[in-house]
């Protein structure tokens, strides 16, 4: 099944954004939401584990992974792919004058394996048409985002 997009215009940040000021990109419309509970189910039917076991070695590789990550090291999650931290900082002139706070929030940087590498080169794309749109979300006037009334 195809990925489903529809275009936007936005403002034009690029070079050329003088002669052209608005530019028209396509916005990924996500599909349905599958909640941890239903996929672990999932797991749980088609590997023969009950989902409670299943549930407790997710809960179990996160503690794990985080403990790994916060040391610094890079950890292989097997075909999933592997996880690793990601800094910056701000600059500064010489190294007196740098302090640790001057570090940024790491962030998770995920890298696929192959699976999922490959998944990605194989995706195919369909473009929802207004109609289409309004059926996406409900038949409501937003965009891909929930509506709080």
């Amino acid at each position: 099944m195809a990925m489903k997009f529809k275009l936007v215009t936005r403002k034009n940040m690029g070079p050329d954004q003088e002669e052209v000021p608005e530019k028209i990109y396509a916005q990924m419309v996500c599909g349905d939401y599958v909640p941890f509970d239903e996929f672990v189910e999932e797991v749980a039917d088609s590997s023969g584990v009950g989902s409670a076991g299943v549930k407790a070695v997710i809960d179990r590789t996160v503690v794990v992974l985080v403990r790994h990550m916060q040391h610094g090291r890079r950890v292989q999650v097997g075909d999933l792919g592997h996880f690793r931290y990601n800094f910056g900082s701000e600059g500064v002139p010489d190294e007196k004058s740098f302090a640790t706070n001057m570090i940024r929030e790491p962030k998770v940087r995920f890298f696929p394996g192959k699976a999922l590498r490959v998944a990605k080169s194989r995706t195919s794309f369909e473009k929802i048409a207004l109609d289409d749109k309004a059926e996406e979300n409900g038949g409501g006037s937003g965009g891909d985002r929930p509506e709080i009334e």
